[in-house]
């Protein structure tokens, strides 16, 4: 039996199941490990959760806000280049803008929960992390939607 979907969920749909040519990503690790920094090759479609921006902070703070930071199960790192490059050139392995600062793999998103006070999406293979998800975003992907506790 097949589905009907709207165009742009099967659009999103091929992009997950077709073979796509692996991204890599050259970047630092934020977090240095046994005081060595760590940089090493990111496959952004299989290893990313979501990508974002460094905050701006208040104070001294090692870094410039604005950096790309791509969020890993096993961290943080950093890329000197523009959301906006990035957006262009992860489309289509299926990540979408979920907030103005949050470039998500959408096929690693497990579910979106729906709170009374916002949305949050976390991840497959990664408890703890989430990124806010607008309710625009949240009406784009309603297979993902699950109402939160409250």
């Amino acid at each position: 039996m097949r589905r009907v979907i709207n165009s742009e969920m099967n659009v999103r749909e091929q992009c997950y199941t077709t073979k796509v040519k692996p991204v890599y990503v050259y970047c630092v690790k934020m977090e240095p490990v046994g005081n060595q920094v760590i940089c090493r090759n990111l496959n952004v479609a299989k290893e990313v959760l979501y990508m974002g921006v460094t905050p701006q902070l208040k104070g001294k703070s090692g870094y410039k806000p604005g950096i790309p930071m791509f969020v890993t199960a096993d961290g943080t790192y950093l890329q000197l280049n523009t959301v906006d490059n990035y957006m262009r050139a992860l489309s289509p392995l299926g990540f979408d803008l979920f907030h103005p600062s949050c470039l998500v793999n959408v096929p690693l998103v497990e579910r979106i929960e729906v709170g009374q006070y916002g949305n949050d999406a976390y991840f497959k293979g990664a408890p703890g992390i989430s990124v806010p998800v607008s309710k625009a975003k949240t009406a784009v992907y309603p297979h993902l939607a699950v109402r939160g506790g409250w």
